[in-house]
């Protein structure tokens, strides 16, 4: 038996080694495993420990006393009749008194625009107003900024719309707060189209920016469909390929997101492989896939969801298979939150100096403006409500699952669906961390 990740230092604090009792046991019902050559992976998802068991260990786990008595001190074993559902609600209870409830960082994600150079048939802003940062605006919002983060390091996610449309909010935000000496690093979710080497260089220099999310839909003839991007000369795929490197040369991380929308698989896969040709290699450029809910997946036939899921599996290991994959690991830390909606330490500002704590709901569910001595707080605990479902009782899912009331994502509470993707996702993390693992242990 190899420990390949330990417990979360919380969790292990809180519940200590289970004592070991005669009588039956069975698999703790947040236990994972995953087969692997010569044996098999045990991740347990409430205390975040990761063993590798030998192929006999694994034969042998509720037989042999050695073995067993040692998962069951673990908790991946319990004995029968044990209130799994109880004890895990009492160990989040506990994990969130004691986390830590600020961090060092303050974060903001920032809309200098909602407009936008490419028109995506599929984009979530459709219909809402097209909106720039006045220089006016940026200035207050920098102010706010200092004012609200009390010397504290400050993160900026710059996003839109498309920010780089307006990057003259992004040089009067920055600057103000590079005068007034605060601490600042970005990154920035854009389809980089705009950027060049000059641009490039300004934004690692004088924006702080170390990280780029930029979305691919697919290999150059459909990308170029899909964005449609206004007033563009020649290909489109080409020019953000281009920048790509520009920031990879750079410095500058760049995470490429590949939209998987139910019919676009095979061509995916082909991007996949032109992107490891041709940033291979680059450890600051890496893949993911997302399977967009934004085309009707809920309203998908049974058959069509569970393909859509199979297809975004297998992408998810294709990608890694040719070493572009983003290399996501397990958790390390207690799931405080779901997301920035639900976490103190974030806060979207929009054009015109509203504020809201989810970059998705740019007109709706706002919770004050840069301008107020304060928020909402109503509206501050309306995002931290969560969605219980009965299936919650018994779901590998439930320790590290806070799914938000208010999110529209969450709209039909937690469906099969939604816990096939995630198991996808976990196996995914586990089979990354136990090759992190073999690698460093060669």
């Amino acid at each position: 038996m190899q420990k390949i990740l330990p417990q979360l230092r919380a969790i292990a604090g809180i519940c200590g080694k289970q004592g070991v009792a005669p009588g039956r046991c069975h698999l703790s019902q947040y236990c994972l495993r995953v087969a692997v050559e010569g044996g098999e992976l045990l991740y347990h998802n409430m205390t975040g420990e990761l063993l590798l068991l030998s192929a006999e260990e694994a034969a042998g786990m509720f037989g042999r006393a050695g073995v067993r008595d040692e998962l069951v001190a673990r908790w991946f074993l319990v004995p029968e009749g044990f209130d799994e559902y109880r004890h895990a609600r009492q160990t989040r209870d506990v994990a969130l008194l004691i986390a830590p409830q600020e961090s060092q960082t303050a974060h903001f994600v920032v809309f200098p625009t909602t407009d936008c150079n490419a028109r995506c048939f599929y984009c979530y802003e459709l219909g809402r107003p097209r909106r720039n940062m006045s220089d006016a605006v940026a200035h207050d919002v920098a102010a706010f900024i200092v004012r609200r983060t009390a010397g504290r390091d400050v993160r900026i996610n710059w996003f839109g719309g498309e920010p780089l449309y307006n990057a003259r909010a992004i040089d009067v935000i920055t600057g103000d707060l590079a005068v007034d000496g605060v601490s600042l690093t970005s990154q920035m979710t854009t389809n980089g189209y705009l950027f060049d080497e000059e641009l490039v260089r300004h934004a690692r220099d004088g924006w702080a920016l170390d990280d780029v999310q930029i979305t691919l839909d697919g290999t150059e003839s459909v990308y170029n469909r899909s964005k449609a991007f206004v007033g563009v000369e020649g290909s489109a795929y080409r020019r953000v390929l281009r920048n790509i490197g520009l920031l990879s040369d750079a410095g500058v991380d760049v995470s490429l997101r590949l939209n998987l929308n139910g019919s676009n698989e095979r061509d995916l896969w082909q991007l996949a492989d032109e992107l490891a040709e041709r940033f291979g290699g680059r450890e600051n450029v890496t893949a993911y896939t997302v399977l967009l809910r934004d085309f009707g997946f809920g309203s998908m036939p049974h058959e069509s969801r569970h393909r859509a899921l199979a297809a975004y599996g297998a992408l998810q290991g294709h990608l890694h298979d040719v070493g572009i994959g983003r290399p996501w690991l397990p958790r390390r830390s207690v799931k405080v939150n779901q997301c920035m909606a639900d976490n103190d330490n974030w806060i979207t500002i929009l054009p015109d100096g509203r504020l809201g704590k989810c970059e998705h709901e740019s007109e709706d569910k706002l919770v004050g403006r840069i301008y107020d001595d304060g928020l909402d707080e109503e509206a501050v605990r309306a995002w931290k409500r969560v969605v219980r479902v009965p299936e919650c009782e018994g779901c590998l899912f439930f320790p590290s699952c806070n799914r938000l009331r208010e999110c529209a994502w969450h709209a039909e509470g937690c469906t099969e669906y939604d816990r096939e993707e995630m198991r996808i996702n976990l196996r995914h993390r586990v089979l990354t961390a136990y090759e992190q693992y073999c690698r460093e242990h060669r």
